[in-house]
């Protein structure tokens, strides 16, 4: 039997999700790496291109491998959550990656052109009444490399 969900329900879920996106590119530039990997369902996915990642651990190492020197700063917008029911959604969110590869402390950093725009495609899933990132789904839209 399918659940219907109320409006105030949808937006809870909306809402969640959302901030599971924003904290994600909070989390990457600040670079508390395990706090990221845990956004991540314990058998999440995180598929880049050349790259797919499962589970905490590899996420996590993956993170934890970044130049120590590199500087980011992830501008996340377009948000759109579609609750599918009371413990699962999908999203759409785009997001623009600003690098500085060799960031000796200090602010602000010269200003250059956005190293990669982004489509995030994702799966949420709440367990034990929180909620994760199931499977994030990255493509490059635009690339400084192209």
């Amino acid at each position: 039997m399918t659940t219907v969900l109320d409006e105030d329900a949808k937006v809870r879920i909306q809402t969640a999700c959302a901030m599971l996106v924003a904290h994600y590119g909070h989390l990457a530039d600040q670079r508390e790496h395990r706090a990221f990997a845990e956004l991540f369902a314990p058998d999440g996915e995180w598929i880049r291109p050349g790259m797919h990642m499962r589970g905490r651990d590899e996420i996590f190492s993956f993170m934890d491998a970044r130049p120590a020197q590199a500087f980011t700063r992830h501008v996340v917008g377009s948000i759109y959550i579609e609750p599918i029911d009371a413990d699962h959604a999908h999203g759409l969110s785009y997001t623009t990656v600003y690098r500085e590869r060799n960031f000796q402390g200090k602010l602000p950093v010269p200003l250059a052109q956005p190293e990669m725009v982004v489509d995030y495609r994702d799966e949420y899933l709440r367990l034990q009444g929180r909620w994760y990132i199931r499977k994030r789904h990255a493509t490059v839209i635009f690339s400084d490399k192209a």
